[in-house]
C-alpha cells in the first residue's frame, strides 16, 4: 500500500443546535483538483504526523481550530494525483472562519440530517483508456465526486455504524 501523503478533516460543527458538515471549494489556481469541493486538508510535511498535518491545514485553509478528533477513516487513494489520503472526523470551531484565498475559493455547508438523507450515485468516468466508477453526491448547490465522494461514503457508513443518525451522539 502506498504511504499516506495527505490528510483531510471531515469537518463537523454546531449551528442552531444542529450539526452541519463543512466543505471547501479549492482555489482554481491550485495545481491538483482546482475548483473541486473537498474537505480542509493537504500534504503531510516531513517529520509531521497526520494529526498534526490535519490541524495545521485546517487552520491554514479556513482559520478553524479542531475542538475534537472523533475518529479516522480508512485511507483513500486519489486516482489522478496519486495521493493516499487519511481522513479524520472532527468537530471544528467556526467562530473565526477566514478563507485563505490561495487555497480556498469558498465554503459550503450542509446539515448532517440532509447529508444522511442524500442518495449517492455511482457514475463512470474515463481515465487512462478505461472507465472507473466513482460516487457522486449531488447536493442542492454543489456536487462532490472522486476521493471526497469516497470519503463521504466511508463517513456515512461510519455514522450509521456508530448510531450517529441524528448528529448528536458521540459528541
Amino acid at each position: 500500500m502506498k504511504s499516506i501523503t495527505s490528510t483531510v478533516l471531515v469537518s463537523i460543527f454546531l449551528k442552531d443546535d444542529q450539526y452541519e458538515i463543512l466543505f471547501t471549494q479549492r482555489s482554481r489556481s491550485l495545481k491538483h483538483h482546482p475548483g473541486e469541493i473537498s474537505f480542509p486538508g493537504g500534504k503531510i510535511e516531513t517529520n509531521e504526523r497526520p494529526i498534526e498535518a490535519v490541524k495545521r491545514e485546517t487552520k491554514e485553509e479556513i482559520n478553524a481550530d479542531i475542538l475534537k478528533i472523533i475518529d479516522s477513516l480508512q485511507p483513500v487513494l486519489t486516482y489522478v494525483s496519486d495521493h493516499n489520503i487519511l481522513p479524520f472526523i472532527g468537530i471544528i470551531d467556526t467562530g473565526d472562519l477566514i478563507i485563505n484565498p490561495n487555497e480556498v475559493e469558498s465554503i459550503h455547508t450542509i446539515p448532517f440530517k440532509t447529508f444522511m438523507k442524500t442518495k449517492m450515485t455511482m457514475k463512470r468516468f474515463p481515465y487512462n483508456n478505461r472507465f472507473i466508477s466513482l460516487p457522486v453526491w449531488d447536493f442542492k448547490d454543489f456536487f462532490i465526486w472522486g476521493a471526497t465522494g469516497r470519503i463521504l461514503m466511508l463517513f456515512k457508513e461510519w455514522a450509521e455504524n456508530n448510531h450517529f443518525f441524528n448528529g448528536t451522539s458521540m459528541l
